[in-house]
């Protein structure tokens, strides 16, 4: 049976998340398990990561322009599969630390990518944009809990293991998506990127909109980093940890399903400020050691801290921004402002890590405190945030 161009872009962009829904909560595991890194040097990794992006990004748009989204998907995922792949446990640290470094910066650029190949190739069947991302997220929770399992039944190395795999995986399905797909992606010079980006922030209101939102999502660095290792230090299973992990992403995804009639009647600045508030009761908790039962309850959260803080965004951008800017919009926040932020607070929060491991993990968990303030920040720019501006 011959699979539809909908079929082919949805299995694509779900090898993707097979990887990426195993290489954000144990790639850090075994950064300090078997590699031997400190809190500042796995927080440094994907730091360093988010820094390249601000150019890496639009030359991989640039790149899609020319040569095909399924190349440069294809490519993006290759050098994450070859980063994996030569990953050892008895390597020298400084090069294991190079190549997270390079796994972690593949992933940023093939982020964009596969969401374009995604709605591109559900244009003109079933699954439709709206089912297939539901699968795509849906194979991150499985990676979530497959994760979860090798590590809690074999230990790390082997989820290293199962990351080579699946990045393999990864690299070999965009080649079988639909050719044609340049049109999707802006072509763009890096400078022009820059330019147009920085003018839309001049337009009334957008830029504190974008500031309060990046500072509240920004409140996931320490979470993103060492939330699984917090919880092996704190006696939690690898099966618990995936179950944790798909905790958060399902509450997410069950969110954005009820959104439009949930949340309709919120404005763009009421939704930002529960996501605001959400962050700030989150982070608390997550501040003391919790039986895991409660983990699970907190767990759920990420729908405000994330899911709503992302629903507003986007809203806000549609109504303030004419709709040739939306997709320049999107790239410009992710490598100009959420990434920087999100960079700084990672290694804040790395760098927390190691002062407080001496202290248990009583301690430990503490670094989560350190993003409250982060959020009160965002609710404070998000005061400016009065008024949508003006439809275009």
């Amino acid at each position: 049976m011959k699979l539809s161009d909908s079929w082919r872009a949805t299995l694509a962009a779900s090898c993707v998340h097979l990887v990426m829904g195993a290489n954000l909560p144990y790639l850090p595991v075994w950064m300090e398990k078997i590699a031997g890194m400190s809190g500042a040097e796995i927080a440094g990794a994907s730091t360093i990561a988010m820094i390249i992006r601000i150019v890496a990004g639009p030359l991989a748009a640039g790149i899609a322009q020319d040569r095909g989204l399924r190349a440069t998907l294809a490519s993006a995922m290759a050098v994450s599969f070859a980063g994996y792949a030569l990953l050892f446990p008895d390597s020298p640290r400084a090069v294991d630390f190079l190549l997270c470094v390079l796994i972690y910066s593949a992933l940023n650029v093939a982020g964009p990518l596969f969401e374009a190949i995604l709605v591109y190739g559900t244009r003109a069947g079933r699954p439709d944009y709206g089912q297939g991302r539901a699968l795509v997220s849906l194979a991150f929770v499985i990676a979530n809990l497959a994760g979860g399992a090798i590590l809690g039944a074999f230990g790390p190395n082997w989820v290293l293991a199962y990351l080579v795999l699946t990045a393999a995986m990864a690299t070999a399905a965009p080649l079988f998506t639909k050719q044609g797909a340049r049109q999707v992606v802006p072509k763009r010079t890096l400078v022009s990127t820059f330019r147009d980006g920085f003018a839309l922030y001049r337009i009334d209101g957008v830029f504190p909109f974008i500031m309060a939102a990046a500072l509240i999502q920004a409140t996931h660095g320490a979470y993103y980093a060492f939330a699984s290792n917090i919880w092996i230090a704190q006696g939690i299973g690898g099966g618990h940890i995936g179950a944790l992990w798909a905790t958060g992403v399902g509450a997410e995804i069950l969110l954005l399903l009820v959104s439009s009639r949930l949340l309709g009647g919120f404005t763009p600045q009421a939704l930002l400020w529960i996501g605001g508030l959400g962050a700030v009761l989150r982070w608390l908790l997550a501040g003391f050691v919790l039986p895991v039962e409660t983990v699970y309850a907190q767990q759920t959260l990420h729908a405000l801290t994330f899911a709503v803080t992302h629903i507003a965004t986007m809203r806000f951008l549609q109504a303030s921004l004419p709709d040739d800017k939306l997709p320049l919009a999107y790239a410009v926040n992710g490598a100009l402002v959420f990434g920087p932020i999100m960079a700084v607070t990672s290694l804040v929060a790395g760098l927390a890590y190691d002062t407080l491991a001496p202290g248990g993990i009583a301690a430990q968990t503490r670094l989560y405190w350190i993003m409250i303030p982060v959020a009160v920040a965002g609710l404070v720019v998000a005061r400016s945030t009065s008024r949508v501006p003006a439809a275009p």
